[in-house]
């Protein structure tokens, strides 16, 4: 290990309906109770390596964990995502050749 911190990445399979379903509710976890996603898995983690006694898990193991502990949560987000909305803009001459565009048409009609 270098420095203060021990980085670990964990890859879930977004293809697979089960490991979708765990990243979506990491992603939903209330943070004023857990923190953060970080510290929940980190807490989780540590809670069933306490149980097991023992400090060598494979990949799975983990995800194996994560999952129970995540059957264990309820989640309620904070806010809904927000959507932006875009609103195009014309430049004057593209605004001037639209107005043109429409009178052409209405005369159409007579």
């Amino acid at each position: 290990m270098n420095g203060a911190y021990y980085r670990l990445n964990i890859r879930f399979d977004l293809t697979d309906k089960r490991q979708r379903e765990i990243v979506e509710r990491l992603q939903a976890i209330d943070k004023k109770q857990y923190g953060s996603i970080n510290k929940f898995v980190v807490t989780a983690v540590g809670k069933v390596l306490d149980v097991i006694g023992t400090a060598s898990l494979t990949a799975e193991e983990v995800r194996r964990i994560i999952r129970e502990e995540l059957q264990e949560v309820s989640f309620v987000s904070e806010q809904p995502p927000q959507v932006q909305a875009v609103v195009p803009t014309l430049t004057d001459e593209e605004l001037v050749r639209n107005e043109q565009s429409v009178l052409d048409d209405l005369e159409m009609f007579g």
